[in-house]
């Protein structure tokens, strides 16, 4: 008998499924990709609120054996990362009785909670900011005092200091503001003289004069020294007209004219530095003084200068972390 041989015929991909099953495992390697970025973001937060809760903690002892809260750490800016807090203050080594050893930093390289001593030591703030949000606070820039974190007003009136869109030239002026975002360094590039509100066009923070307001923010100088740093508001009245500024052209009760002491380096404007920390509050009509508001003022827009009267030739500056808030 003659075995018989059968053939057995195996079905291939064509090349539609073959391109259909790339684009899936690419579609999902995304997601994947995507999904743990996320999930690392959200861990880092978890951090930085654990992290400020922590400072918080050790501040408030502090405070009740010395009933104030440290000056900051000398000279001006200087980060408070990996400081001790003891009786002796932010120290890089601990005095006799150590608050917190080691003061722990953001988990993203080259940023820093940032401290503002205020109000001559009756209160401070903790600055630090959240990629994806936590809990009950949304992602932004954040502050921790006394009483607790709060959103500044700009992330209240959602105005997001990272998008170029909400940065202009003050209404009805000519000046120029022309700015990017720089991803490397995660701050606002500035190039060259710029006078820039930040707020869109129809959006002005609500005033309430009565209340202590205070300003801050981070730059860092490329080029020269020469060049400086402005920092506060401007301000309107009720038909969102300007009001007379304290002094020059605007509300510098953050910083007036401040000069890097050297380039490359990130310098911290503590709150209301230009008053060392006193809160800007009441009213004057007096308009040498920084820490008044002029009569009749309900709104304002937070303001920065950058690379002012400057030399010939290009300068630019990066600014991060700029924080409005109120008490």
């Amino acid at each position: 008998m003659i075995a018989q041989h059968h053939k057995h015929h195996y079905s291939a991909f064509t090349l539609v499924e073959l391109l259909v099953v790339i684009a899936i495992i690419g579609i999902l390697s995304t997601l994947s990709v995507i999904v743990f970025n996320n999930a690392r973001a959200k861990a880092r937060d978890s951090r930085r609120l654990s992290d400020v809760k922590q400072i918080g903690m050790a501040l408030e002892l502090y405070y009740d054996d010395k009933g104030r809260y440290p000056h900051p750490p000398t000279p001006t800016g200087t980060p408070i990362t990996g400081l001790c807090l003891s009786n002796s203050g932010f120290t890089s080594t601990c005095g006799t009785i150590p608050y917190l050893q080691k003061i722990p930093s953001d988990p993203l390289p080259n940023i820093h909670y940032t401290y503002s001593y205020l109000n001559s030591g009756e209160s401070y703030r903790l600055g630090f900011n959240l990629e994806q949000g936590s809990g009950d606070w949304p992602a932004g820039t954040l502050a921790m005092g006394p009483n607790g974190i709060s959103q500044d007003l700009l992330a209240a009136n959602g105005i997001d200091w990272r998008d170029p869109n909400n940065w202009g030239k003050p209404p009805g002026s000519s000046y120029v503001c022309a700015v990017t975002y720089d991803q490397d360094k995660k701050a606002i590039k500035i190039v060259n003289s710029s006078i820039c509100t930040l707020a869109p066009a129809s959006v002005y923070i609500p005033i309430d004069t009565s209340r202590k307001y205070y300003i801050e923010a981070e730059y860092l100088t490329e080029g020269a020294t020469t060049y400086t740093f402005w920092l506060g508001t401007a301000s309107y009245n009720a038909s969102h007209n300007p009001v007379s500024p304290h002094p020059g052209l605007y509300d510098y009760f953050g910083v007036y004219g401040d000069r890097p002491t050297s380039t490359n380096t990130w310098t911290f404007i503590t709150a209301n530095k230009q008053i060392s920390g006193q809160p800007r509050t009441g009213e004057s009509a007096t308009t040498s003084i920084y820490e008044k508001w002029h009569p009749g003022t309900v709104w304002a827009k937070a303001l920065v200068v950058a690379n002012w009267n400057s030399p010939t030739g290009t300068q630019t500056t990066y600014v991060r972390n700029i924080r409005f808030y109120v008490e």
